[in-house]
């Protein structure tokens, strides 16, 4: 990227981040983003018209391919799975009554200027992501504390107020959808179609799926994780670092959710919001509190050593352990039970795990090689970016390594 382009980009990214500032300073019953003709990642058009095939329609190759097109690119998007998003899934069934749940990314903090901006630009809806009303629970040693809603939102996830968090409304699965529906990319997505091979050429890449098609292209693009990058054969293969890093030396954090839907509202008995905090360690929230209806989901969320105890059991053990776990936390929560469900990134085929974690001997070795281009290929997604785990982080390094394609020669 050229030193001009880079301050391009680093203004743009300013100037958003200013206005996301004014969305997020409104009342937080009243936001209302505001459309904007030019998206936050808009580049320049140059003239060229490559041929670009994207592996991987989550948050990054969504973004990147968007962009290409608008810069006047050939883009075509190959994903394996049978969905778009990647690891930003709304779970949506067994649910009723239109309530869902998030299966990963969900939290946007105020200073997402992408994340945010790119639901100005498709007009979506923010809300607040930690419920407004409502006390909240902590259980720690087998005590049950109840916590005031005022004092909970005003404590800290990380550096950031928990007040201040935002959500999509009506699921994060939106932002994704809103790429893959525009007229930008309508007919570029092929979904099912898992890349098997990548051979790169003086003048072309060849792009074989496992499907038996064959793609050929000026420039490519990989978001792939790194846990799954090592299905693909790369000729001539990649740099030393990368294939340490695919081979299982850049850490992925494991992540399981449980989901129960109850039949109604019991917590509210007791003035609860449905979220809280367990010394599993565990978090647990109800994640439509805000939508109307007598139905309602919570759910545990699990990281790192419990989530793997999670993973060893089938679904509906999971459910169970959680469930006979709760009575002592949410009492009445077996006897209303509806449905449940979970969700385990590091058993998902195509994910392998939640977001890059690496270690900090990985990350000193290796971080600064995950993202960097080989020849005619790019790389992309949250693992090589600074905000790994975020939505914004995904978005940043696909902007990121459109800008690289574009600028090629």
């Amino acid at each position: 990227m050229s030193d001009l382009t880079r301050r391009e980009f680093i203004r743009r990214s300013l100037i958003l981040s200013a206005g996301a500032s004014l969305i997020i300073s409104c009342e937080d019953n009243n936001i209302t983003p505001t459309t904007i003709a030019n998206s936050p990642g808009m580049l320049d058009t140059n003239g060229g018209n490559k041929k670009i095939i994207v592996i991987g329609a989550g948050m990054s190759g969504l973004v990147a391919g968007y962009e290409l097109v608008r810069a006047g690119h050939d883009v075509t998007i190959l994903e394996a799975r049978d969905r778009i998003g990647g690891r930003v899934l709304t779970i949506r069934s067994p649910f009723s009554n239109n309530h869902f749940a998030e299966g990963g990314a969900a939290r946007i903090k105020p200073s997402h200027n992408l994340t945010l901006g790119y639901a100005n630009h498709f007009n979506l809806d923010l809300d607040p992501f930690y419920a407004t009303s409502g006390d909240y629970i902590n259980i720690s040693n087998g005590n049950r504390d109840i916590i005031a809603n005022n004092t909970y939102l005003n404590t800290s996830y990380g550096s950031i107020l928990r007040k201040e968090y935002l959500k999509i409304r009506g699921g994060s699965d939106l932002l994704p959808h809103a790429f893959s529906n525009s007229s930008v990319l309508n007919n570029k997505i092929y979904l099912g179609a898992p890349v098997s091979s990548i051979q790169q050429g003086s003048n072309s890449v060849t792009v074989q799926t496992s499907n038996g098609n064959q793609f050929t292209a000026d420039r490519i693009l990989c978001t792939v994780p790194l846990t799954v990058l090592s299905k693909i054969q790369f000729t001539p293969s990649l740099s030393s670092e990368k294939q340490t890093a695919m081979n299982g030396g850049y850490r992925y954090a494991p992540s399981t959710r449980i989901y129960m839907q109850f039949q109604n509202r019991f917590w509210e008995n007791e003035s609860l919001s449905g979220w809280g905090n367990s010394d599993v360690p565990e978090e647990i929230w109800q994640p439509t509190w805000d939508l109307s209806g007598p139905t309602g989901i919570i759910m545990s969320y699990l990281r790192w050593t419990p989530a793997e105890t999670m993973d060893a059991l089938s679904e509906q053990e999971r459910i169970n352990y959680v469930l006979n776990r709760w009575e002592n936390i949410f009492p009445g929560a077996t006897s209303n039970l509806e449905s449940g469900v979970s969700q385990s990134w590091a058993q998902e085929e195509w994910s392998q795990g939640a977001w890059a974690s690496p270690t900090s001997s990985q990350d000193a070795a290796l971080a600064n090689h995950i993202g960097l281009a080989e020849g005619r290929i790019h790389f992309a997604g949250e693992h090589a970016s600074d905000d790994r785990g975020w939505m914004q982080g995904a978005l940043f390094s696909g902007l990121r390594a459109a800008t690289e394609i574009n600028e090629a020669n």
